[in-house]
């Protein structure tokens, strides 16, 4: 008799440590930030590593929103972390340009790429200008003077772009103001002849003749 109450009692308590079944969606969720549903779908076994109607796995989703919880309880229950996006961008690619440092560093202790150059490239061709991505970038490795397919630095990159504050974030980290470009054209040059006086100062006062 008491071995079969034990049973008994065994199984109601399986019972209720089984988690419930997900309500909404994995897209809501991931959406939300609604941590208890998505541990729900992990538990139901969902696909955690399939792409949403917007081109995102759920890792890329929390990155780029800057769910640090939620991107550790992905890494912990081994999505991949080196998934691409439908632009085939990885989680350490948002993680970084959407300036999400801790983040970043979670992706690379569980194992994640980081190559600084290619997302220092990219972040000048996108014109990110927050201080805190190429801050990570440099302190990371990225060579501030490595060139694009068309033979620009980062910096000349952001003088071709006018934008001044990512100009300045990549002088002050220690880029070359005397970079020239596939013909030949300095930094200096090349903010002269766009008329950007703003430009053309900060690199004078940085040593550019």
């Amino acid at each position: 008799m008491k071995t079969i109450v034990l049973l008994i009692l065994l199984f109601l308590l399986a019972g209720c440590s089984a988690p419930e079944k997900p309500t909404i969606t994995l897209y809501l969720a991931m959406q939300r930030g609604d941590i208890e549903q998505i541990e729900r779908h992990i538990a139901w076994g969902t696909d955690m590593n399939q792409l949403d109607r917007d081109g995102y796995a759920p890792l890329h989703t929390a990155v780029r929103k800057g769910r640090t919880a939620i991107t550790r309880l992905l890494i912990k229950e081994g999505v991949d972390i080196h998934v691409r996006d439908s632009n085939g961008h990885t989680a350490m690619y948002h993680a970084v340009l959407g300036a999400h440092p801790r983040i970043a560093d979670l992706l690379l202790k569980a194992g994640a790429e980081l190559d600084a150059n290619g997302l220092l490239l990219a972040a000048a061709k996108q014109g990110v200008s927050k201080r805190e991505v190429i801050r990570y970038l440099a302190e990371h490795g990225a060579d501030l003077e490595t060139k694009d397919d068309k033979g620009d630095t980062p910096l000349l990159t952001a003088i071709r772009q006018g934008n001044h504050k990512l100009a300045k974030h990549l002088v002050n980290f220690g880029a070359s103001v005397t970079a020239t470009d596939a013909e030949g054209k300095t930094a200096l040059e090349i903010a002269n002849s766009l008329g950007l006086r703003d430009i053309a100062l900060l690199l004078r006062r940085n040593g550019a003749t």
